[in-house]
């Protein structure tokens, strides 16, 4: 059975979009932390069997990694990919020249993301995706999270967890420190 490893970039006050502006660009406090942490992030998606993604993320990335070269543009590329959606006019999801590895899970989600775990036996891999995210948690779906933290206080933007309605506890499994940017990743299982 697959396992859901959500991976979240927030600064330290839970935010995870640009305060004010371009609310989908956080790139001007992440991209320290990102650059810093780049070998490992490759490794992740590289592992991953699967990337999960909502639909939000995949308009945004379908435009921009089947046009890329390089490492990490390989394992964005030819790694099967879902678009989870509640939006029933989406018939379709491309994916440049490798629209053969990306699929589209429309209508519920958790009977959707029970099928894509029984289907995969390795990590899914969900990057981004934030109402998504929240999604799984609440509905009990998530495995893990890979939580990384970028020394910033925005004050204001979205908050990544804002919309979770139960507690979940969660358990500690590594902790891995960028001392360029100041960077933290804290990976926790989810209890359930």
């Amino acid at each position: 059975m697959g396992k859901i490893i959500v991976s979240v970039h927030s600064t330290l006050d839970g935010v995870f979009t640009e305060s004010r502006g371009d609310e989908n660009d956080f790139t001007s406090w992440a991209m320290p932390g990102i650059t810093d942490s780049w070998k490992d992030i490759l490794t992740m998606v590289q592992q991953a069997e699967a990337i999960l993604m909502g639909r939000v993320t995949y308009e945004g990335l379908s435009q921009a990694w089947p046009y890329m070269e390089g490492d990490f543009a390989d394992a964005m590329n030819n790694t099967p990919k879902y678009v989870a959606t509640r939006n029933m006019n989406i018939r379709e999801v491309y994916w440049g020249d490798y629209s053969s590895t990306i699929s589209l899970l429309a209508g519920d989600l958790s009977q959707n993301v029970a099928k894509l775990k029984n289907k995969i036996q390795g990590d899914i891999m969900v990057t981004a995706s934030a109402g998504l995210v929240q999604s799984l948690i609440n509905a009990k779906l998530a495995d893990e999270i890979s939580m990384m933290i970028h020394p910033v206080i925005l004050g204001s933007g979205k908050r990544y967890l804002d919309n979770i309605t139960a507690r979940n506890d969660l358990k500690l499994l590594n902790t891995q420190i960028y001392e360029t940017s100041g960077s933290m990743k804290l990976d926790y299982e989810v209890m359930k």
